[in-house]
């Protein structure tokens, strides 16, 4: 047993009844990516109710509405710090990070995120400075290709940090495609029948450019055992932020927690998926062999 004045190693059943467990994540995108939605709909809270630490101190008022616009548009170069903790009361131990648009591509934010991932690689002791998991969310309404700087980002985040790889909006995708689809059909389009056929369609072809996207991922080499794709029903399809994360309602709270349950999956060893499981809530009961092993 450890003495008052001694810290709680993670080998002791102290240290996760620790109040102050925190599971790291590093969210990045392009502008407009959807990852305000994302940290919204996980913690249940809007990001108005944000709390933007920098140096273990709470920034004031009006730098935390800079930083927290900075989340899913383009912001302005030296106001944006990578270090930066976001974190929200409903979900206390969740601490997210976040990179500038990586569609900037420079090299000085390349780097950026370089060197705060060596600095908190999983090489590093302390569980509660590392970072556990990387988001990286493309979304499916814009662009249908990878941009160069999105790939530069795969190419420097291979193997160094479990990734999550999710495509959002894909309901504003689907209605792209099916306007696109009605514009190029002769006739009346106002039939249900054939908005129906078309919505189908465009359906589909979403589905394939989420199937294309990942395999030219995994064809450049760019993913390894340690990522994962947001997927349902073991097709690969995109979760709809805009529609199944947008509004907290029963599908947001599945959606939610199918983003848990890949990101346990791609966790490394049992110390952090253990931490995942305490932070986001579950009985360990449940994960009996995680409490044998401790």
């Amino acid at each position: 047993m450890n003495s008052d004045t001694e810290t709680p190693s993670e080998n002791d059943l102290s240290f996760w009844n620790n109040r102050n467990l925190e599971f790291r994540v590093l969210i990045l995108g392009r502008a407009n990516a959807g990852k305000t939605t994302i940290l919204e709909r996980l913690t249940g809270a809007s990001m108005d109710e944000a709390e933007v630490w920098r140096d273990g101190k709470i920034l004031p008022g009006q730098l935390i509405q800079t930083v927290k616009g900075q989340i899913d548009v383009c912001p302005k170069r030296g106001l944006h710090n990578i270090d930066d903790e976001i974190r929200f009361r409903p979900k206390p131990g969740f601490v997210f990070h976040d990179s500038r648009g990586v569609e900037a591509g420079s090299a000085t934010e390349l780097s950026t995120v370089q060197r705060f991932v060596e600095e908190r690689s999983l090489t590093v002791k302390d569980l509660q400075t590392q970072l556990h998991v990387i988001w990286m969310c493309l979304p499916l309404d814009e662009c249908r290709e990878l941009f160069g700087s999105e790939r530069d980002i795969f190419r420097l985040l291979k193997g160094t940090v479990p990734l999550v790889v999710i495509f959002t909006k894909q309901d504003g995708a689907v209605s792209k495609e099916t306007s696109q689809i009605l514009m190029d059909s002769p006739g009346n389009t106002r039939s249900r029948s054939i908005r129906k056929e078309a919505r189908s369609k465009a359906e589909l072809k979403v589905i394939n450019r989420v199937k294309e996207l990942e395999g030219e991922l995994r064809g450049l080499g760019l993913t390894d055992n340690t990522t994962v794709f947001l997927t349902t029903g073991g097709i690969f399809i995109a979760i709809g932020v805009d529609d199944g994360m947008e509004m907290p309602t029963v599908d947001a709270e599945k959606s939610c927690q199918q983003l848990i349950d890949l990101t346990e999956e791609c966790l490394t060893g049992p110390r952090i998926k253990t931490l995942l499981s305490v932070v986001w809530g579950h009985n360990l009961l449940k994960r009996g062999f995680w409490c044998l092993y401790w």
